[in-house]
């Protein structure tokens, strides 16, 4: 076992003082808290102490012991090296939802796709709309030869679900056939308010689900979670010994859509590819605000934006005002499909990014 059985009139797992982080028996799987209460760590802080809550913990030993076991432990000694396939990806790559209100095939050369939208309960269990790349490209109205990147990132329910039936249902058997060209990994929560052995087991999880894909021979980016500073040591290490990935994920819809926040996420990010010595293509998942602080740091980037498809959903043209972004109204006819301004609209964002990215370098 990865802890010590509590002691009878105590939670905690023997070892463990709350005097320093080091003390602790999980220090060295999490490096520490960092927060400016060096007297406190994160159970003195953020356990609730009487095992009520749903976060991952040693306070609920058969609760824990049952995480332990689904992940195999806190350590990563066990995830084998990701398989990451090299692609070039433009510097805009349009996220569809659906293929409502279109009549005609989208042109584009790279777009994502949502996992969780391919993938639900249907015919008794967990199975993917389509059975190979060319339908799912026809469900979505793609051209044949688009590639597609699964964004893995979204809400909890989506994630957990995914989590619960991707064995018992062979999801990355699944996911195989349908040709995809990268998998982003699920962003599984990182809080700031629970104990850091929730946040250990998280991440863990996405580790898990990439190296189950990598096995089926699909091509995988990981999503850099942190909330810590030696989360981001951990990622440097784990891409040292992943030397083959140079695409990794970042989330700006959620906690990092704070300028203030997303911009030291960028510079942790930036300080990582130098620590690891070698030039990482970054794909920030709706970070269209932060393109000003990206472009000058990373040879590549691919943004995933769902803008321009939800404007066009709503009759909306993209109009570019110098260096800011802009919309204007349009209409259609009663039942006319969005085609043609979905696809400008597409056409002119991809321009506007190159050009941004152009003018900034």
């Amino acid at each position: 076992m990865l802890y010590k059985s509590p002691v009878k009139d105590d939670l905690r797992p023997q070892g463990y003082t709350s005097a320093t982080c080091p003390s602790c028996v999980f220090y060295d799987k999490c490096g520490g808290l960092y927060n400016n209460r060096p007297l406190m760590n994160c159970f003195d802080q953020f356990c609730c102490g009487n095992g009520t809550c749903d976060n991952v913990c040693p306070y609920k030993p058969a609760d824990f012991e049952q995480r332990m076991r689904e992940i195999g432990g806190l350590h990563v000694n066990d995830i084998p090296p990701l398989y990451q396939n090299p692609i070039s990806l433009p510097a805009y790559v349009p996220m569809i939802h659906h293929a409502s209100r279109r009549s005609t095939n989208l042109k584009a050369e790279v777009v994502a796709l949502d996992p969780y939208k391919i993938f639900g309960q249907r015919d008794g269990g967990y199975k993917s709309l389509a059975n190979d790349g060319e339908t799912l490209r026809r469900i979505f109205k793609l051209m044949p030869n688009s590639k597609i990147i699964l964004r893995g990132t979204a809400e909890d329910r989506f994630l957990e679900n995914y989590w619960s039936f991707r064995k018992t249902d062979h999801v990355a058997e699944q996911i195989a056939a349908l040709g995809i060209s990268l998998f982003i990994g699920p962003n599984y929560s990182q809080f700031l308010d629970v104990p850091r052995t929730d946040c250990i087991y998280n991440r863990k999880r996405q580790l898990i689900c990439l190296a189950e894909l990598s096995e089926k021979g699909i091509s995988v980016a990981p999503h850099l979670s942190a909330t810590m500073p030696p989360d981001w040591t951990f990622w440097a290490n784990f891409l040292r010994s992943n030397d083959n990935i140079h695409h990794v994920a970042i989330n700006f819809q959620t906690g990092n859509k704070n300028r203030k926040e997303g911009s030291k996420v960028i510079d942790r990010i930036r300080e990582l590819q130098d620590t690891i010595g070698r030039p990482i293509s970054l794909i920030p998942i709706g970070g269209t605000q932060f393109i000003n602080v990206i472009a000058p740091h990373f040879e590549s980037f691919a943004l995933i934006d769902s803008e321009p498809f939800f404007k066009s959903v709503y009759r909306m043209l993209f109009k570019q005002q110098g260096t800011n972004r802009g919309w204007e109204s349009t209409w259609t006819l009663k039942n006319q499909p969005i085609d043609n301004i979905l696809q400008s609209n597409i056409d002119r964002y991809t321009k506007w990014v190159v050009d941004s990215r152009a003018n900034i370098r």
